[in-house]
């Protein structure tokens, strides 16, 4: 059964984010449970985001950007050839490249169950769709991600939920993502690091790696500290009175509402919200350690760790997608330092491009064709 919006007959559990205003407010519920949708009117679910022809050029020049970047930089980083390169690709085990794809489709279905935590009454289907074509928005389109979230939102708006809850659950599963992508990888490759140069006489040698994965950890603490101090309800409480006479009254307590039902959602499912996206990290983890045993290649475990979240960590880049064609060098170049040949370090790396770009890209199409096409439009009538 498809979630409803607050106050239908046939919502299982429309989530505490739908806690009912006083009388007072009676006007504006008889508006009906689209009302902030007409004071939010910057936010619009109600039809997909626009790809403008700015959008769409700059999408183009970051794949060509990839594609650049990946026939330059990977050579040049490892000393092998493109002829050897291809050499090593072709002479893969046959479970190679099936297993990046069943790795990498495993990670986005994760990802999209912490989504679906996050809007208790929802359904999976357009969980799974919304997070899959946000995600590929995200990584298509340089600076997408406020579009990426526009398309999650317009998909779960057609779902039948109501704007509120997905309002509380895309911003609960950004705080889990943060927490997990830019905080904890970060910081297990960096206890790798260490441990690593401590237990084998060679360490990875790479210039600038820790500075970067530092500078990554502290920008998202800092992030997550700023949104703890403005999720406490007295300090968001004093910002919405600055306001004054240009925020409504019943919008500024509608905001102290959500703020009250993301807070509660935190503290009662923190487990239904952070286990699936770290199932989808070691889903990813996995691949890579797949990509070395497909060449070959022989790395401590340490140091698998920490070469997948210096990765990670040079994907928040927003120059490429995903970090595409950057991360793939650097890796690659870790892995020569390692004893690595060169031919089978660039290889393991594309390898490993199946499952962190090509199959979110491909899914997240697939996705929004669906929610296009073929996922029936639930809204409730105005």
């Amino acid at each position: 059964m498809s979630a409803a919006s607050p106050g239908s007959p046939d919502s299982p559990d429309p989530g505490p984010a739908t806690v009912p205003l006083g009388a007072d407010d009676a006007a504006r519920a008889r508006r009906g449970p689209d009302w902030l949708i007409q004071e939010l009117s910057e936010f619009d679910a109600e039809r997909p985001p626009r790809l403008t022809p700015g959008r769409l050029v700059a999408g183009i020049l970051s794949g060509a950007l990839v594609i650049a970047l990946l026939g330059w930089a990977l050579p040049w980083a490892t000393g092998a050839s493109w002829a050897e390169i291809g050499g090593t690709l072709a002479s893969l085990p046959l479970w190679a490249l099936p297993a990046m794809v069943i790795l990498g489709a495993g990670a986005l279905v994760l990802e999209s169950l912490t989504v679906r935590a996050a809007l208790p009454g929802s359904r999976w289907r357009p969980a799974l769709l919304g997070h899959a074509a946000s995600s590929a928005t995200t990584l298509a389109i340089p600076g997408g991600s406020v579009l990426g979230l526009g398309v999650l939102g317009w998909i779960l708006r057609r779902s039948g939920l109501a704007l509120p809850l997905i309002f509380t659950g895309i911003v609960a599963a950004s705080l889990v993502e943060m927490v997990i992508t830019s905080v904890l990888i970060p910081l297990l490759g960096l206890g790798a690091y260490a441990l690593s140069s401590v237990l084998a006489p060679t360490g990875i040698a790479l210039p600038g790696a820790l500075w970067a994965a530092l500078v990554a950890v502290l920008g998202a603490v800092l992030a997550l500290a700023l949104t703890s101090v403005l999720l406490r309800r007295p300090v968001l409480a004093k910002i919405l009175a600055q306001f004054g006479q240009t925020l409504p009254e019943h919008l500024a307590r509608e905001i102290l509402m959500q703020r009250d039902a993301l807070v509660q959602m935190l503290r009662r499912r923190p487990l239904q919200l952070l286990a699936p996206t770290i199932g989808a990290r070691l889903l990813q983890w996995i691949a890579l350690l797949a990509a070395f045993e497909a060449v070959g290649a022989t790395v401590p475990l340490a140091l698998t760790v920490a070469i997948f979240a210096l990765g990670r960590v040079l994907s928040l880049v927003p120059l490429t997608p995903g970090g595409a064609g950057v991360s793939e060098a650097v890796g690659a170049a870790a892995l020569v330092a390692l004893g690595v040949g060169a031919a089978e370090s660039a290889a393991a790396m594309l390898l490993l491009l199946v499952t962190m770009l090509i199959i979110p890209l491909l899914g997240g199409a697939l996705a929004a064709v669906v929610a296009l096409s073929f996922a029936p439009d639930r809204r409730p009538a105005r």
